[in-house]
């Protein structure tokens, strides 16, 4: 028969395996997330680049500067709204993480405690 410290140990090597797989989870969409971020912020300093330009232009490299800045604005927005898109599963991707975490952390803290009660018991 397995005893309440053996229950806790079981519980809590059991939540540890999810916690990983859980922290894994959240990682690879961290990383994915950070990707998305830095496409947005490459494609802003790009679009600001397009207008930083003070060099007077001729009407033709005017009409392709201002194609290219309306395409930056227009990948932009669209890498914009991805991000908007995925912001939420991102979050709740972190959220369960912590659950898993904090709910192995608890089990180990249970069992430390319940060690340290047969402890008192015994002497």
């Amino acid at each position: 028969m397995v005893d309440k410290l053996g229950q806790l140990s079981q519980l809590e090597r059991i939540a540890r395996l999810r916690a990983e797989r859980q922290l894994k989870h959240f990682a690879a969409f961290n990383a994915h997330m950070t990707a998305a971020r830095q496409r947005v912020d490459a494609l802003q300093v790009s679009l600001a680049q397009s207008y930083d330009s003070t060099a007077p232009l001729t009407l033709p490299e005017a009409r392709i500067a201002n194609a290219q800045a309306g395409r930056a604005a227009r990948e932009l927005r669209h890498a914009d709204q991805e991000m908007k898109r995925l912001e939420p599963r991102f979050e709740a991707a972190r959220q369960v993480a912590a659950r898993e975490f904090g709910r192995a952390e608890v089990l180990l803290g249970l069992g430390a405690a319940e060690q340290q009660r047969r402890l008192k018991e015994r002497y």
